[in-house]
């Protein structure tokens, strides 16, 4: 093709047809401009439609994270509820005597009651996107808000337990002065790192359960209603990540079945 215009372009040259050769040269570069256009716009065409195919990936991969997030959120409830009840019970104990003092109930129940939970989540994905600058490529305007609120959310829910948790353990510290060193602690162990049996650790850990006076039970009951009231808190932030995620999955399906 190169060949064949040059041709024509020498031809009119040494025919002197000037006029005709300028005629011939805009045309040329009219030809170029459209050539180096339609390239373009094919380079533009082949960008969307890969951009497209990247956009489809990341959110397939961040709703698959957010359902992971869903499953972890709804075990941290059930342990909630368990250590809340645990916790309300061991109350109501502690406040009255008419309560039947089961000593395999008390012990089941303080094993529910103390420790710390915690949501881990998953943000790689989403993380990964911001640090790398695609956030962008998420065309909808109102998806990728959707997104990004979620992880404010699963931001402050972390933040949010921490302060929670550490106030538990210290609330816990302010009891445990009350019960007789390492009652208890051997019932969770295994065999290997047993020192004492279980009979001796259980009846230990009831001892000072039952003991107690009534000075050292309020004191304890008052802890038991703070630590209460944070995992309380801590549930309430949860659910509202919770509910969100929910929103955020139903967005992301809706918007891949619209781009299908």
């Amino acid at each position: 093709m190169i060949k064949f215009f040059r041709k024509i372009r020498q031809k009119l040259l040494t025919e002197n047809k000037l006029s005709n050769y300028f005629i011939y040269a805009i045309g040329e570069v009219i030809l170029v401009v459209i050539g180096i256009l339609i390239a373009l716009q094919l380079n533009n065409l082949n960008d969307i439609k890969k951009n497209k195919g990247d956009e489809k990936k990341y959110l397939a991969r961040i709703q698959l994270d957010i359902k992971q997030d869903l499953a972890e959120l709804e075990k941290l409830f059930q342990g909630d509820t368990i250590r809340l009840d645990a916790y309300t019970y061991l109350g109501r104990y502690l406040q009255s005597d008419s309560i039947a003092t089961d000593p395999t109930l008390l012990l089941s129940k303080s094993d529910n009651a103390f420790g710390i939970h915690w949501f881990e989540g998953k943000n790689i994905v989403f993380d990964d996107m911001k640090s790398s600058g695609k956030t962008g490529l998420i065309t909808s305007d109102s998806l990728r808000n959707s997104i990004q609120y979620y992880y404010r959310l699963f931001d402050e829910v972390i933040k949010e337990e921490s302060v929670h948790n550490n106030s538990i353990l210290k609330f816990s510290a302010n009891i445990y002065p009350f019960f007789e060193t390492g009652s208890g602690a051997d019932l969770g162990m295994p065999e290997r790192w047993k020192e004492n049996s279980n009979e001796k650790s259980f009846y230990k850990y009831y001892n000072s359960l039952i003991n107690l006076d009534e000075d050292q039970k309020k004191i304890i009951s008052d802890n038991f209603g703070l630590t209460k009231a944070n995992i309380l808190l801590n549930h309430k932030v949860r659910l509202l990540l919770h509910k969100e995620g929910l929103k955020t999955i139903k967005a992301i399906d809706a918007y891949l079945k619209q781009e299908k």
